[in-house]
């Protein structure tokens, strides 16, 4: 198997689509890194993981929970996604200093990611359009929140070591004729 074989999901949940750019620019740079085989949906799309090598699972955080739809998917395949690569992420801290927040997972998801033995996980900053998001969202613009705080560059950092850790996966996959070989990779 070599990278271009590797099959990786990128899923998420989104209300005003800015963790869904989140989820393209991760597989953006997964392809850039020669990954070939990289499928984005939302994650109430998914229909089935059988078929990937790896998954990232991110969602929006409001009031400190993730969508329900992003939940919802960790459910539907914990049992296929425990045989599978996982990272996760989720975006949402809003203000100047959203790049330096560190933001454990929820409590139900972080139950997820200790049964999955998720290989990693991130936070990303938010991005508040002070006309979208309703009474609470236009209460934080007026609060001074309002604005974009994803660190694109810090994304593309942690796709990278998805990355990373993928084509470590193919090289320990190797068997002894230096042929690859699923032998070793976790399924």
């Amino acid at each position: 198997m070599e990278m271009d074989d590797m099959r990786v999901l990128v899923t998420y949940a989104t209300v005003h689509g800015s963790t869904a750019e989140i989820a393209r620019a991760i597989a953006l740079t997964l392809c850039r890194t020669g990954i070939d085989d990289v499928d984005v949906l939302p994650a109430s799309e998914v229909q089935d993981v059988r078929p990937y090598d790896s998954v990232v699972a991110g969602s929006a955080v409001y009031g400190g929970r993730w969508r329900k739809e992003a939940v919802g998917f960790l459910e539907r395949f914990g049992l296929e996604l425990f045989h599978r690569d996982v990272w996760l992420f989720q975006s949402g801290p809003l203000g100047h200093s959203a790049q330096y927040i560190v933001r454990a997972l929820p409590v139900n998801v972080g139950v997820f990611a200790e049964y999955l033995r998720v290989k990693g996980a991130a936070t990303f900053g938010g991005k508040l359009d002070g006309m979208k998001g309703g009474p609470v969202g236009k209460f934080l613009a007026r609060a001074g929140f309002g604005g974009d705080y994803r660190d694109f560059e810090e994304i593309r950092l942690w796709a990278e070591e998805i990355a990373r850790a993928v084509g470590m996966r193919v090289v320990m996959s190797r068997n002894s004729n230096g042929r690859l070989s699923r032998a070793g990779v976790r399924r």
